[in-house]
């Protein structure tokens, strides 16, 4: 898939001014009785993305349905649409109603719900994505083990930034019991900075 980012960008633009969606700031939300905040619809480069889709597909493929994909902060569309386009049954969620709206109108393809991440089934999705929810390494760490230990086993997390705590699970150093284990795919194609993590079995113990 052709992939043109300046004129996707300059398309978002267009649609975001046209429903005075520019001025969006940081989204404040309740998680655990306490206040904190993520950040409004950040755009990140779609070419990666399309990339490690595209070379996902194949050793993912179920005889009998379409790959699930989601994007956590989904905003106006824009990756869940390409997902689309490359066979995925692709879901967005945001905090930001009018996002969600908008997604709806323009993409009605692909599903689109408001909802908070820290608090989303995961279980159903093959592939997990997003660029950068949180301000907070805590919440990231939080959203990372939701989704790894909701997915099934071999399902995938995809990510521009992963926490110090994934970091230092994948690298197999000191973190909190999880009841999975994880390894970090390496792909052909040049895929940026996204990171691709795996859901594996972990091993019994003996």
């Amino acid at each position: 898939m052709s992939i043109d980012e300046q004129v996707i960008r300059r398309l978002e633009d267009f649609i975001l001014a046209e429903r005075n969606l520019t001025g969006i700031a940081n989204v404040p939300f309740q998680h655990n009785g306490k206040d904190v905040s993520g950040y409004a619809y950040v755009r990140a480069m779609n070419k990666p993305l399309v990339a490690a889709l595209s070379e996902l597909s194949p050793l993912l493929s179920h005889a009998d349905r379409k790959l699930r994909f989601l994007e956590v902060g989904s905003g106006i569309g824009t990756k869940c649409q390409l997902a689309q386009l490359l066979g995925y049954a692709a879901t967005g969620i945001d905090l930001v109603p009018e996002y969600v709206e908008l997604a709806q109108h323009i993409y009605f393809d692909c599903d689109f719900h408001q909802a908070n991440a820290l608090a989303y089934n995961y279980e159903p999705f093959d592939i997990v994505y997003y660029h950068v929810p949180f301000f907070d390494d805590e919440l990231i760490a939080q959203l990372e083990n939701r989704v790894l230990s909701q997915v099934h086993a071999g399902g995938i997390l995809i990510a521009t930034r992963i926490s110090p705590a994934l970091t230092r699970f994948l690298d197999g150093g000191p973190v909190p019991h999880r009841d999975y284990a994880v390894h970090r795919m390496r792909l052909g194609q040049d895929i940026g900075r996204l990171v691709v993590v795996r859901k594996t079995v972990p091993m019994k113990q003996t």
